[in-house]
This record gives structure tokens, sequence and C-alpha cells, in this order.
């Protein structure tokens, strides 16, 4: 009896936690309670402003009131959790609020639907935020009963400070701020942080997003998830608690195959030669811990409908984690990033009729974060800047160097200060300059004037900077890798050497693909049955200003910036991921309306 009891204990456990969830959470978050529309005709009748007071049933109380407000944008929790009615709302004329936040049918016509955009670093500046910021306008330029709600931890900042910011920064205006909702989260926010997590880290920050996700959910539940900075966790709240689409951004898989190749073993038949030593005990652990992540990771990944890759190199690595989803007819497509690649104007006699002179500088666009590879930079540079003094060249044709970022985390400003450190120990201050959190004017400006543009990230999932490095007619020196050389810089195949029509390449020893095998200056990487060889930075360097300075004559930086203008309008604007992003949708909308019919299991029967 007592075995039988101590077996199904847990049984009996999984199954109440499992109704909890998929019955019990789905009404606390979305139905309110029975007498709720005497608690709103009680703050509209009363004399003076005061509170709604809705116990913990605030998102199903701000859902309905959101829904129906002529001004949603009030309901955000910025100043405080308490809910209030707009002015506007408490008039009330002709009932026409009350009325507003009746339920309504799947497919009513006046039915406003909340796309809740899951992103807690809302207010950075870096690229996955102009992702976020894009998706936004298009999604509010759809349909005029398009609500957006926007989870954030990023709680000093005001609601339409964060928009402002937007349009400085990324040049997006046109918001309707009214019909964007700030929802701020106070208590979790440590727990996306990788610092909060000094073991175990991936798993932490995997319930950390799961957690978080609830309380986005307990202040507001919307109609669709959106994940546009690689928060997985949160699908499985999102799917079997609120049961409604989720559309995932992925800019780079948190998981992938290439992690196995680190570890003694690799898979389940690597064990059996496995002896009992401490060291492969642990190796052991490790590759049963990684195998459950990968796992888990791929069963995430199997309840987002409609995932976007933000290059070929993230594309690929999504399909073989997630390679459920198209058979379960779930999309994976390939959508870049907007990247501002409309040439601005002013800037175009300087790219195509050379107006102008630009400056004799490589500026490096990018947060200052390790993986960034900015000492790498510095280390090449030094060693060409030898070479540079070998050649008793004029000072005038020596390239300086400018690091361009923003530092978001006390990691940043730590990677920063070693870089100034090590300037300093190189004796380079000379030559290179450091603009740190720098406005989207300044940073236009830095653009506009120079010559060149490096990236030396390995295995960049894509490459913002590199697109407006284009747009900008900033000729790219970068890392032959990934986005930069499968996309960006890609014409109709990757280039295979140090050049090809948009810009330069170079390699690394310190590359976790190099293949060891060294020419002279050049490395040999193995793609497949071919080998790829590429210089490093500072003989791709040596060659362009002291070998063959006619590589980089005005005349062929003009050929370069040409052709990449035609490239960019195709593939990167702004233009074109909002015309993709709206027709994706489209899909996303006739979803949500089947999900309410089909998956709710009679909830919107009292909703």
């Amino acid at each position: 009896m007592l075995t039988t009891l101590f077996l199904l204990g847990p049984a009996v456990l999984v199954y109440v936690i499992y109704q909890i969830v998929t019955q019990a959470l789905p009404r606390f978050f979305l139905v309110p309670p029975q007498h709720w529309q005497d608690k709103i005709l009680k703050v509209i009748n009363h004399p003076k402003p005061i509170y709604l007071k809705v116990g913990a049933k605030r998102s199903s109380f701000r859902r309905r009131l959101i829904t129906a407000s002529l001004q949603p944008s009030f309901y955000t929790n910025f100043l405080s959790n308490k809910l209030q009615l707009h002015p506007k709302d408490t008039e009330n004329k002709d009932g026409f609020f009350m009325n507003a936040m009746k339920r309504r049918a799947p497919n009513d016509a006046s039915r406003k639907v909340i796309y809740g955009f899951f992103h807690p670093y809302a207010n950075n500046g870096g690229g996955g935020e102009k992702v976020l910021w894009q998706a936004v306008h298009a999604t509010l330029l759809e349909d005029p009963r398009n609500i957006v709600a926007i989870y954030t931890v990023n709680v000093d900042a005001k609601p339409l400070d964060i928009l402002q910011k937007a349009a400085d920064k990324f040049a997006i205006t046109g918001i309707d701020s009214k019909r964007v909702v700030f929802i701020y989260l106070r208590r979790y926010a440590l727990l996306i942080d990788s610092s909060y997590w000094k073991h175990f880290t991936l798993l932490g920050q995997l319930f950390g997003s799961a957690v978080l996700g609830l309380e986005a959910m307990y202040e507001l539940s919307p109609d669709i998830w959106i994940d546009t900075q690689g928060l997985p966790g949160s699908y499985l709240l999102a799917n079997w608690v609120l049961k409604e689409p989720i559309v995932a951004y992925v800019h780079y898989p948190i998981i992938q195959p290439d992690m196995f190749s680190k570890l003694k073993f690799q898979k389940f038949s690597d064990l059996i030669a496995m002896s009992f030593s401490a060291t492969d005990v642990k190796q052991a652990i490790k590759f049963l811990y990684w195998t459950a992540l990968y796992s888990f990771y791929m069963y995430l990944g199997s309840m987002v409908d409609i995932t976007f890759a933000n290059g070929t190199w993230t594309l690929n690595h999504i399909k073989k984690i997630w390679y459920l989803n198209p058979i379960r007819g779930r999309e994976i497509a390939l959508l870049y990033p907007p990247c501002s690649a409309e040439v601005p104007k002013g800037v175009v006699d300087t790219v195509v009729e050379k107006v102008k002179p630009r400056k004799n500088n490589m500026i490096y666009v990018g947060q200052f974060r390790p993986e960034k590879r900015h000492l790498l930079v510095l280390e090449q540079y030094s060693k060409f800047l030898a070479k540079f003094r070998d050649s008793k060249l004029p000072l005038s044709s020596l390239p300086t160097i400018t690091f361009l970022g923003s530092c978001r985390t006390p990691t940043d400003s730590d990677t920063l200060d070693k870089l100034y450190a090590q300037v300093r120990k190189l004796d380079i201050s000379d030559y290179v300059e450091f603009v740190v959190d720098c406005s989207y004017e300044e940073l236009k400006e830095h653009l506009a004037t120079a010559k060149f543009g490096l990236n030396a990230m390995w295995n960049e999932h894509f490459g913002i900077s590199v697109v407006e490095y284009l747009s900008f007619g900033v000729v790219p020196i970068v890392h032959a890798s990934a986005g930069p050389l499968l996309d960006i810089l890609s014409t109709d195949t990757p280039s295979k050497t140090w050049e090809n029509n948009l810009g330069f390449f170079f390699k690394s020893e310190e590359d976790p693909d190099y293949s060891g095998v060294k020419q002279g200056d050049n490395l040999d990487f193995f793609v497949g049955d071919e080998t790829w060889t590429y210089p490093t930075l500072s003989a791709l360097l040596t060659k362009l200003f002291i070998k063959s300075p006619e590589t980089i004559s005005d005349a062929n930086l003009a050929k370069k910036r040409a052709l990449a203008k035609g490239i960019l309008e195709k593939k990167f604007s702004s233009k074109i991921f909002t015309t993709k992003w709206m027709e994706f949708l489209r899909s996303v909308a006739i979803m949500e309306r089947t999900y309410r019919e089909n998956r709710r299991d009679g909830i919107d029967g009292v909703h």
C-alpha cells in the first residue's frame, strides 16, 4: 500500500500542477469576477477620481480597460500597479465605455487585439531593440484595432521617453503612442541576467524568463505573444496558460549543436567508453546536462507558431534544432532585421560621386562586449602599425580606428576599461579613439565621414552595423563568418577569399573553427569539401595600406559603394522588413481567432 502511494504521489502531483497551469491559471488571468461591471461603474459614478479595486485580477481588468479605451496607453503601470480610469473613459457617454468592454466573438469586426512584445530590455539601444520598434510600428500600421503591449524591466524610463529614444536612436517615427501600453516588470528582472546565475547559467535564465513571463501575464495577458529578445522560457506559459499564438524573432539560438563539440562525450554511445574517474564522471554529467537543455529548448521551440531568423546562419541552426516545427506546419522563415538601409539624404553624393573626401579612418560600431573582440582588433592593429612604421610611408596614409558603442551593463564597462588599458599597453593612443553611448546623430556623422568599417566578431549572427556601413558608403573590413559573410556581403555566393565586390575579409587563429593550417599570412578553413583561405586582420591591413594601396583607391571603393546601394534597398531596408512583417501578421491574426475558438476550452465564453 505504501509502495503504491509512493509511486502514485508524484504522478498525482504532476496532474494537479498540470490542471492548475492549463485550467485554473487561464481563468485567473483572463476572466474577471462575476460582478466586474459593478466595480467599474462604482469608479465611473464616484464624484472624485478613485482607484479601481481589483485585488489579484489586474490582468483581466486591465485587458478590458485597454481594449475599450480611446487611449489604451493610459493603463500602463509605470507609476503604480493600481488601476485608475482615464477621464474620458469615466464620462462613459451613452454607455459607450461599458459596452466596449463586453465580450466579443472572435470574428467580431470591432474586437481589438493586444500584441504582447516580451522584450525586457526595450529601452536599450542595440540591434535587437531596432527590430522591436520596427515590428511595433508595423503592427500598429497593419490594423487600427491592433494594440501593442511592451513588457519591460527598464522601470526608470518613462513610456514617452522610451518611444522618443526609439525615434532618436533608430529614426523610427510615427508610432501611435496612444496604442502602446508599457507594462513594467519590477520583481524578477534579475533572473534573466546571466550575471545573476553563477552556475547553470542557461538553465537559470530559462527559469528566469518563465518567471518573468508569469509576472508579465499577471499584469496583462495579451492575445498574441511575441518574443523579440530571445527568452524561450516564456513560451511554456504562453502556450499552456494563455493558449495563444507565439511569434519568435530569433537573433541566435541559445543552445546549439556546436556546443557539444567541446565535450569529451558528444553522444550517448560515447558513454560506453567512460571510466569512473572524477574527470569522466564530471564530463558525463555535463553531457547529460547539455542534452537535457537541448531537448527542452527543442520542446519550447515546438510551441512557436511562426519563427523568424535574422540571417542564414541562424536560420540553418534553428531549422536543425526545431526540426519538428515544419512537420507540424509551423513556419520558420528568414526575415532580415531593419537596418536603415536606405542611403541617407546628404550622404548620396559622398557615396557615389565622392564630392566630399572621407577620413582615412576605420570605425567599429558595436557594444563593448567581449564577444565583439575589440581586443583582437587592437592587437592586430598594433602588429600592422609596426610594419607601417618600417615601410616609411607618410603618416597621412595610416588609417586610424574609432570604436563607437554603448555600455549596458557593468560587464560592458569592465570590457571598456580593459580596452583602455590595452591601448595604453600597446602605446597606440594616438591612433585609437573611443566614442561611448553616442547619439544617433553623432553615429551618422561618423558613418558619413569614415572610409572603412570593422567587425571582428566570430559568427556574428547577423551584423546590423555592417549593413549600416554599407548604407553610409563605409566599406566593410569584416570577419569572414556568419551574417557578414553569408548574408550582408554576399551577392550570389559567400566570398572564399580576402576580397569581393562589396568589401574585405579576414580570419583569426583564435577562431574556434580554425583548422590549424597556415600558409604564410593566410589561414585555411575547411568548409565541407572545400578549403577557404583568408588573411589575419594585420596581414589584410598590410596588403591594403602598404603592399597594394591601389586596391583601396577612390575609384575602386566607389565601385563597391555603388553596388552596395542597390543590394541594400532590395534586402535590408526598413520598408522591406515592415512589408514582410505585416504579411505574416495577417496569418497570425487568423491563428489568434482559431485559437480562441478551439483552444481556450470555453474560457472565452465568460471572457
